[in-house]
């Protein structure tokens, strides 16, 4: 087969696209089937007008539109990725050509004016004729293809699957894509596409679905949250149920919970963690270093003015030589312009502007700077043992840490409703209540002194006395001094504490991936669990099977085929196996069939019929488009079937 016979064979998928020749066995080229245009490219030619004042405007080199796999960081201009699909049907022709060129260019024809090999394309189930119409112009008149056929992807991968099991008449293909899902009753060959339906649920919805819980589930990380990630759980850890509600039962068990939950860590650097987590001579070696840093700031900020007033000095001194020099017209004049009055408030501003001058030089040979020498550390007392000493600081800092766990204990407890503590506050505010009814049912006066004495104000004290003890400045700053002290004397005081704090902090950034594993493809059964009013996978296929006699439903589930990327959920096969256990009659018999190759079953299937020998009489050529139409195509048996658009 020479070059020129070669065929170029194209699955336009809405989420990837594939590309490669009929004489190979996997596609040369696959790329996600989006494109993006960066808002501004912000490196500059290196021309010499720009330094005479030129404008920098045209000196910008022009952004280049970035397609499939050029896209380095696909998640950092997620928000401007573009698509020329609208679910599964091309609606934007601008992006489509630049997709096309990209695809060319990588193909190697992109010093080539036209495109010298016929074409396999795939196009979406009942394509309308003017998306149809547009890709043929596109092609034809664009790029000078001479000849080209249309398919339809799930026709094509039934047709691979056919090429390797052998040939079967009647089938139920079940195609899952991106957008939507279809149900699509073959019989004697030939696709019945009156009868095909569709459901408006795919892999998007899936993936979009689990950003969304998530995204409710952990409000905190939303950023860590990204679609890219949600896509590889998606891809590699969500499983289709056979019961669905069994298993949400499972979940609802604390052990089958903690054996399951799969834990995700996100990006977490302890460096950036709270204040909190820092040592006392970490802290007080911020401080040391902040007040480097004011100090420097204050004497910059004071040579600064000292240079100014050396310099407006040095100007009155000249001003005040002129009037020694007798040149009365030229002092006038330089007094006029620095808006200085006469002589006498000349010479008061020399005084005041020289003792500013010798006050700043004397501060800044008198201040003292402040060293990095770090504290002395605390010693034993005289006539203590070092020992001793340290045994009764131990004791010191886990009284301490014992007397802040009680309070934090007995805040937590005034929290809950059927403690003592709450009960005796609540038994209080309640006397006080009816304390204030009773005085207002007597008509007392809305003003009842209250206050006045301030014995009235311990009340206040009785309500709160279960929390009066708080947390001071002062014992956090003690327990830190001691803390730092016996960290000095004894490294292994506290070797566990700083690790656990950083574990849990650590944790703090996990996601917990548990029963949204099943719950997210459960969509495709129960689309109202993302707010949509249709039919679910089986009640669709039941509804489809209905258009039929019960012989050609019984020819068609024979052969239930499953293909497309949703198709590789693990158990999709047992549930749709026990939904239509459900739907057939008694004991009647059934088999699904799965692709080789969910994802590259269209592209393999189309480089089958590329390579038939029958291949040339499917291609619809330039004079047929020339001759017949804009949309007209040449029928085949995986491709769409042709309804020319009626004329006027």
């Amino acid at each position: 087969m020479t070059a020129k016979e070669r065929v170029l064979i194209i699955d336009n998928g809405s989420y990837e696209c594939r590309v490669g020749w009929n004489d190979i066995s996997v596609p040369e080229l696959r790329f996600r089937n989006v494109l993006t245009k960066p808002r501004k490219d912000r490196k500059k030619d290196n021309q010499p007008g720009i330094g005479d004042g030129a404008t920098t405007m045209g000196n910008e080199t022009p952004a280049e539109i970035q397609v499939g796999n050029d896209i380095t960081n696909i998640e950092a201009v997620r928000a401007h990725l573009k698509s020329p699909f609208e679910r599964n049907v091309i609606t934007n022709w601008n992006h489509q050509e630049q997709i096309l060129d990209y695809i060319f260019s990588k193909m190697g024809f992109e010093a080539e004016p036209n495109i010298g090999n016929p074409i396999v394309f795939t196009e979406a189930l009942a394509n309308p004729n003017v998306c149809r119409q547009q890709m043929n112009e596109l092609l034809f008149e664009c790029y000078g293809v001479p000849s080209l056929t249309y398919g339809i992807d799930a026709l094509y991968s039934w047709h691979h699957f056919q090429h390797e099991r052998g040939k079967v008449a009647d089938a139920l293909i079940i195609s899952f894509g991106y957008s939507t899902t279809h149900v699509i009753p073959v019989l004697d060959g030939k696709l019945q596409m009156q009868h095909v339906r569709r459901l408006n649920v795919g892999g998007y919805h899936i993936i979009t679905f689990l950003f969304r819980l998530m995204q409710m589930k952990y409000p905190v990380h939303l950023n860590a949250i990204t679609i890219s990630r949600m896509e590889k759980l998606v891809h590699e850890h969500c499983h289709i149920a056979i019961d669905y509600k069994e298993e949400l039962l499972k979940w609802a068990h604390v052990d089958y919970y903690d054996a399951q939950i799969m834990k995700i860590q996100l990006p977490y650097n302890p460096v950036t963690a709270t204040n909190a987590l820092l040592t006392a001579e970490q802290k007080q070696e911020k401080r040391r270093e902040l007040a480097m840093r004011l100090l420097e700031m204050k004497n910059r900020r004071e040579n600064e003015k000292l240079q100014e007033d050396e310099q407006q000095l040095q100007l009155l001194k000249k001003l005040r030589q002129l009037y020694e020099q007798q040149k009365e017209q030229k002092f006038e004049r330089a007094l006029e312009q620095q808006q200085i009055e006469n002589l006498e408030e000349l010479d008061k501003l020399i005084s005041t502007v020289s003792g500013r001058i010798t006050r700043i030089k004397e501060r800044a040979v008198s201040s003292p700077r402040p060293n990095k020498q770090v504290d002395k550390m605390a010693k034993p007392p005289e006539g203590m043992d070092q020992a001793q000493w340290l045994s009764e600081l131990r004791e010191k800092r886990e009284e301490l840490i014992r007397r802040k766990q009680a309070r934090q204990q007995k805040r937590q407890e005034l929290a809950k409703r059927h403690t003592l503590a709450a009960q005796e506050r609540m038994r209080i505010i309640s006397t006080l209540a009816r304390c204030e009814k009773r005085r207002k049912a007597n008509g007392d006066e809305e003003d009842d002194g209250f206050g006045m004495n301030d014995d009235d104000w311990d009340v206040y004290k009785r309500i709160n006395r279960h929390n009066d003890d708080s947390d001071s400045d002062a014992e956090s700053e003690q327990l830190i001094e001691y803390e730092k002290i016996l960290n000095h004397y004894d490294a292994n005081i506290d070797e566990g504490g700083a690790a656990s704090k950083a574990l849990t902090a650590a944790e703090n950034y996990q996601l917990h991936f548990g029963v949204e594993a099943i719950r997210v493809p459960e969509v495709l059964f129960q689309p109202s669990m993302i707010g949509s009013s249709e039919a679910g996978l089986a009640e669709l296929i039941a509804f489809v099977l209905k258009f039929f006699t019960a012989s050609e439903q019984q020819r068609m589930v024979e052969h239930v085929y499953l293909t497309g990327g949703c198709a590789q959920f693990r158990g999709l096969k047992e549930r749709l196996a026990k939904e239509l256990l459900e739907l057939r009659p008694f004991q009647s018999h059934f088999a699904i069939f799965e692709s080789d190759n969910h994802t590259l079953g269209a592209w393999l299937g189309a480089l089958v019929q590329a390579n038939e020998s029958s291949f040339n009489e499917i291609l619809t050529t330039r004079q047929d488009y020339e001759e017949h139409g804009c949309e007209y195509f040449k029928e085949h048996n995986a491709s769409n079937i042709y309804y020319p658009t009626p004329k006027d």
